[in-house]
């Protein structure tokens, strides 16, 4: 075999060190691959010898994600662009594989993730979403997955050969499978893995840690195409802008979701509450009868939500008629309780198969005798609540998964277990605990001022801190809550889930400052990403509401506007003096008439699901 050892210098940019990179959560560049059109076809025989592969794009550095810095490690890919394949050469030590690697449960096809292998991962366009993995091991065997977890199916060649100590490969992936053909100029997310086959550690093409899933931290090609030395230096040069833009696009995409942003307006009345005596520049004379009008509470950092649209929400829906289990509800929290108890009763909890967490794949194969514990019972869960309109986050404490769902009838979010079909309540209260209060009155006095209540019967249970016959562990466990993360996204029908692809939120207060978070001596994984927070507002956020703004315009009117953070926001409605509720414009006016006023307002979404109503009365006196 012909070896090709004409050295290039690779372009790279480094916009932070890789230890910064390691903690971060934003979009990092790394590194630029500049990709270039072949003159020449290639025959794909594995065995890099063609003429076409002298002009190709070479990678000799990779990144071992423990140690910072590139390193040189006895490897070579070349990169080529055929007009319609992204073109792989591999040059790389042999290495050996199980002769019969273990199988996919979803699908007949060989799972080669445990093995030793080549990934190349590619995110077509650099949108940070979706991306797309492609397996082969030291046999050709091939594998392709949708993110890092759902395997799909795409033509792809793979030519392989073993020459002593060397393994060498080539490799066409189409790229109308995945995108556009036009794709001169376009930067797409990349990273190539070389797992196993040089060490026990995994080297990378970009410096890859623990959030190896995450496509925001994929470095990059460059399909240069015809493009001069100038545009492609223009190009590379904007690629942090082009983040900056992918980021704001991605954020503001996700606000106008939850409705329209409130206007800058003059002349707003503050601090009304019963009672309040106010004039308006006409002269008016007011008093605020009565109000129920609770401010918005904002999160600052964002939550990624489950669009309406989504085929797979929709199908969740109604492929298990969710709608005909929730209908004996009378509000939100009896059909909350209703679900919880149909998922408990219908699907066993035991050990999982080797699979991601998926609501679709679980209710599949657990309706068909197959078992799952708590990180897949509540991510089910949480996604069936999700196709129906309601909101639900996952969560998990220590060593168990369950999660919060908001809750219009008590406007706040609660806890529900779907692995003890429960929540907690204080003795003497009927408000469910959110999973916050759980883990502050566990810290308290050990939460034996609670309460855990089971099922839609509501049968309630006193907290105590009696131990277990069989083990000796506290039988209502309040370690499991020393510690909560709370992942900041719910689409994960959008975007699949893969480890790492999400951040975590942990509320930061006197019970933890200055303290980690440990597993097995050492600190947890979810510590060392997750971003901690003292506000319990970045948590606990509320939803589902219209706000009323009221605003004096020095005209006869009060001008109104109606605020709101609702999920799939479809509309607002609003009712005049107890008449029937309308569909509203967020800003409108408001003829005041002698005697009592009333106002009501409430959010709708697309699922619609009504959100508590908003009310004012106000009093116009006469003179």
């Amino acid at each position: 075999m012909k070896k090709i050892w004409c050295f290039i210098a690779i372009p790279i940019i480094t916009i932070c060190s890789f230890s910064a990179w390691a903690q971060s959560t934003d979009p990092i560049n790394t590194t630029i691959y500049e990709v270039p059109d072949l003159s020449e076809k290639i025959h794909t025989d594995g065995l890099l010898d063609e003429k076409a592969w002298s002009e190709a794009c070479r990678i000799e550095e990779f990144y071992n994600p423990v140690k910072a810095g590139p390193s040189r490690i006895n490897a070579e890919i070349l990169l080529l662009f055929d007009g319609e394949n992204l073109v792989f050469g591999l040059d790389l030590p042999a290495f050996e594989n199980d002769s019969d690697p273990e199988k996919c449960y979803l699908s007949d096809e060989y799972d080669l993730r445990p093995t030793p292998n080549v990934a190349i991962s590619l995110d077509p366009g650099h949108q940070h979403g979706i991306y797309y993995r492609f397996l082969i091991d030291s046999e050709g065997r091939k594998q392709d997955l949708r993110v890092d977890d759902e395997s799909w199916t795409t033509e792809w060649s793979v030519v392989t050969r073993k020459d002593g100590d060397r393994f060498t490969a080539e490799i066409q992936i189409p790229l109308h499978k995945l995108s556009d053909l036009d794709v001169e100029g376009e930067f797409w997310g990349f990273n190539i893995s070389l797992k196993g086959m040089i060490s026990k550690e995994a080297f990378h093409t970009t410096p890859m840690g623990l959030r190896s899933a995450d496509a925001a931290n994929f470095g990059h090609i460059l399909f240069k195409g015809a493009l001069n030395k100038k545009q492609i230096e223009q190009l590379k040069s904007s690629l942090t802008k082009i983040h900056k833009s992918i980021k704001e696009n991605r954020l503001e995409a996700n606000r106008s979701l939850c409705g329209p942003d409130p206007e800058e307006m003059p002349g707003e009345i503050k601090g009304i509450e019963t009672g309040f005596e106010f004039r308006l520049k006409d002269g008016t004379n007011i008093t605020c009868l009565g109000i129920d009008n609770p401010p918005i509470v904002r999160s600052d950092y964002p939550f990624f939500y489950e669009k309406f649209e989504n085929p797979d929400l929709q199908r969740l829906r109604n492929q298990y008629s969710l709608e005909e289990i929730i209908a004996p509800g009378k509000n939100d929290f009896e059909q909350i309780l209703l679900l919880n108890e149909w998922l408990v009763n219908h699907i066993t909890f035991g050990s999982p198969p080797k699979m991601r967490p998926q609501a679709l794949q679980v209710l599949y194969y657990g309706l068909n005798g197959q078992t799952f514990y708590c990180t897949y019972l509540s991510f089910t869960l949480m996604q069936m609540y999700c196709s129906l309109g309601f909101t639900a986050r996952k969560l998990t404490s220590v060593g168990h998964g369950t999660l919060d769902v908001w809750s219009n009838y008590w406007h706040k979010w609660m806890q529900i277990d779907p692995s003890r079909n429960s929540y907690f309540r204080l003795r003497g209260t009927a408000i469910p605990f959110n999973s916050n209060e759980i883990r502050r009155e566990y810290y308290r006095n050990g939460g034996v001022d609670m309460e855990m209540v089971f099922g839609t019967e509501q049968r309630a249970e006193r907290v105590t801190l009696e131990r277990r016959d069989s083990d000796g562990a506290f039988k209502y466990r309040p370690e499991g809550y020393a510690w909560v993360a709370y992942k900041s996204r719910n689409n994960f029908f959008e975007i699949p889930f893969a480890y790492w692809n999400f951040d975590y939120l942990i509320v930061e207060d006197e019970y933890n400052v200055n303290r980690t978070w440990q597993y097995q001596g050492e600190t947890d994984v979810r510590d060392r990403l997750g971003i901690r927070t003292s506000r319990t507002g970045d948590l606990f956020w509320t939803l589902n509401q219209a706000y009323i703004h009221l605003y004096d315009q020095g005209n006869s009117f009060l001008e109104v506007q109606l605020e709101t953070h609702t999920p799939n926001f479809e509309s607002f409605e609003v009712s005049i003096d107890n008449g029937k509720w309308q569909i509203s414009d967020p800003v409108f006016s408001w003829e005041l008439h002698g005697g009592q006023n009333h106002l009501k307002a409430r959010s709708v979404s697309k699922f619609g699901v009504i959100g508590a109503a908003h009310k004012i009365v106000l009093n116009v006196n006469g003179d």
